[in-house]
């Protein structure tokens, strides 16, 4: 048995034994207990906005759908989750677009750098018709999106200014995986390093990377600016989060409570926007005061570095450029 099975057949075991015989079903009127899960922390504003959500159906619902959440990565993160949604043992889950982007071509596009402008941008494109087509997407894979979550915008950050591309040359960088990111930094002339999130901070103070990127909350709560105070404001990726229900768990509720949902669904989205940007500011402030310098590159150039990149993923390029072309 691999440690990926054992842990799949454990997380299984928990969420049987914490619902018990309430978990859902379509008869009328009967309690619904929806168990969803967030990988992060219970105060990180996805986790707070899926609480919030919950919050909503029961109240709604006079308490009958319940949301069972399961946040700090209480049932594990990866593969096991993906297959305890496709099971119908998890019925809800929020995922970034990039756990996506393999299977679905639309969803690769958003993980290309320097697409969008600002954040806005972002939601521009979110709440308008390419929103529907990631919608429309998902549910093809029988996943149906209940929100979309700000997931803010990701920066580099080291133990020096970076201001220009030339500034990155040389560097060993810890990125995202995948090939789009490698291929970034090949561009930049920076080495990419696979490094597990927990083991960012001892490899910068180790002297084993000299930069990593991240959104600000992440960058904050991680106290990576212990030992990397510059932050380069240069955006070169945004991607959007999704919570969503498992087509299974969907197909059981009654079209009123559908609807319920996707109402709830609607105001948790409204909710994770305003806490995501709240906590962003108040994140900066914070840094401010720990002594972080705040970079404004040159973002022109990055982005014109890229145009290489773009033209190795030749089936993305209409999408980028639909993308990009959103006002």
């Amino acid at each position: 048995m691999t440690k990926k099975t054992l842990a799949y057949l454990l997380m299984t075991m928990l969420l049987l034994a914490l619902t018990g015989c309430g978990s859902q079903t379509a008869e009328k009127n009967a309690t619904i207990v929806l168990k969803a899960n967030d990988v992060h922390s219970a105060d990180f504003p996805t986790a707070q906005s899926t609480k919030y959500f919950g919050q909503l159906l029961e109240e709604r619902s006079g308490g009958r759908i319940k949301l069972q959440l399961y946040t700090d990565g209480q049932l594990g993160d990866g593969k096991v989750i993906y297959d305890a949604v496709n099971d119908g043992v998890l019925d809800i889950d929020r995922e970034g677009f990039d756990h996506f982007a393999a299977d679905i071509p639309l969803l690769q596009a958003f993980t290309m750098p320097y697409i969008f402008r600002d954040n806005a941008h972002v939601w521009k494109v979110l709440e308008g018709s390419i929103g529907e087509q990631v919608k429309s997407s998902l549910k093809d894979k029988d996943k149906v999106v209940l929100a979309f979550y700000d997931a803010g915008m990701r920066s580099f950050y080291g133990m020096k200014p970076m201001t220009t591309p030339a500034d990155l040359s040389g560097l060993r960088i810890r990125m995202l995986g995948g090939d789009v990111f490698k291929n970034m930094l090949s561009i930049l002339q920076a080495q990419s390093v696979s490094v597990a999130y927990n083991d960012i901070y001892p490899s910068l103070q180790f002297a084993k990377l000299d930069a990593a990127e991240n959104n600000i909350p992440s960058y904050l709560s991680a106290k990576h600016y212990e030992l990397a105070k510059y932050y380069t404001l240069d955006e070169h990726v945004a991607i959007p989060e999704v919570l969503f229900i498992s087509r299974q768990a969907w197909d059981k509720l009654s079209p009123d409570d559908q609807k319920l949902l996707m109402d709830c669904g609607a105001e948790a989205q409204a909710y994770e926007r305003k806490l995501w940007n709240d906590y962003s500011q108040k994140g900066i402030e914070e840094l401010k005061t720990q002594g972080v310098q705040f970079i404004q590159p040159d973002k022109a150039a990055f982005t014109a570095a890229m145009q290489p990149l773009y033209e190795k993923y030749p089936q993305l390029l209409p999408m980028i450029k639909e993308i990009q072309a959103v006002k």
